[in-house]
C-alpha cells in the first residue's frame, strides 16, 4: 500500500472515530445531567420531607459539583467537534483536495490517531461553563434551588 492510500484510509478510520468519540462524549453529558437532576431532587425531596431547611444549601455543592463535572466534559468534547470540523473543512476545500491529490499528501494533523492540531485552541473550563446548553440547565437548577431555600425558611419559622 502506498503512503498516500494509507494516509486516505487512517483519514477515513479518523474521521469514523471523531463520530464515534462526540456521540459518547454526548451519551456521557446527558447521563451527566440525568445524574445531576436524580441527586438534586432527592435532595429538594429530602428537604422538603424532613423540613430541615439546613439541608438546601447542599443543593448549591450538588449543582455546583454537576456544572463543573460537565463543563470538563464538553470541554473533551468540543475540542473533538473542533477536530471534525477541521476535517470536513478540508474535505470540502476543493483547492486543498485537489493540492492534496496532487502532491498525493494529506496535511499534517488530520490523519488518525488524530494528533493534536497547532490552529486549534483549548476552551477554558470558564468558558465551557458558560455554554449555553450548560449554563442554562444550572441557572436554572440555582434559581428553584434559592425558591426552595427560601420557602424552607419561611414555613420553618
Amino acid at each position: 500500500m502506498e503512503r498516500f492510500e494509507f494516509q486516505l484510509a487512517m483519514l477515513q478510520k479518523g474521521a469514523e472515530e471523531l463520530e464515534k468519540k462526540i456521540a459518547n462524549f454526548s451519551t456521557i453529558l446527558q447521563q451527566v445531567k440525568t445524574a445531576a437532576i436524580t441527586i438534586w431532587v432527592a435532595l429538594i425531596g429530602w428537604v422538603v420531607a424532613s423540613k430541615i431547611d439546613a439541608l438546601a444549601p447542599l443543593g448549591y455543592v450538588i449543582i455546583f459539583g454537576f456544572w463543573f463535572l460537565e463543563a470538563t466534559y464538553w470541554r473533551v468534547q468540543f475540542y473533538y467537534m473542533q477536530r471534525a470540523s477541521a476535517v470536513a473543512e478540508f474535505l470540502n476545500d476543493e483547492r486543498a483536495l485537489n493540492e492534496s491529490f496532487n502532491t498525493r499528501s494529506i496535511p499534517e494533523g488530520l490523519v488518525h490517531p488524530l494528533g493534536s492540531l497547532k490552529t486549534l485552541k483549548r476552551l477554558s473550563l470558564w468558558r465551557a461553563m458558560c455554554a449555553p446548553s450548560i449554563y442554562i440547565f444550572y441557572t436554572f437548577l440555582l434559581a428553584v434551588n434559592s425558591v426552595v431555600w427560601l420557602i424552607s425558611l419561611k414555613t420553618a419559622h
